[in-house]
């Protein structure tokens, strides 16, 4: 029981952080993307948090080579892995019982 507690405030806790990290680096897209300020944090500490599923872009890349040349392209992998990821930890979270008790 004390496990599956555990693991549903993990994955709230996780969900929460992927989505505010998604939202801070969308948010600096659309803001920053044509100027000259620099905005690559938002992005890779979202590749950082997406981890271990945002390493699929890697290769993903080396069979369609034209991904890496749009950043809105890179950013929406990254989230949409982000995405699944948050959902299988969801599910995993979700196949805990609360039974035994």
């Amino acid at each position: 029981m004390k496990g599956c507690l555990i693991m549903r405030i993990f994955a709230t806790l996780y969900s929460l952080t992927f989505c505010g990290v998604a939202l801070w680096a969308w948010a600096a897209h659309v803001f920053y993307g044509g100027t000259a300020r620099e905005h690559l944090l938002p992005g890779v500490i979202l590749h950082i948090v997406a981890l271990p599923s945002s390493l699929l872009i890697e290769k993903l890349a080396e069979h369609v080579s034209w991904v890496l040349n749009s950043p809105i392209t890179m950013l929406s992998l990254v989230t949409g892995l982000g995405f699944f990821q948050v959902a299988v930890m969801w599910l995993l979270a979700g196949r805990c019982s609360f039974s035994g008790s």
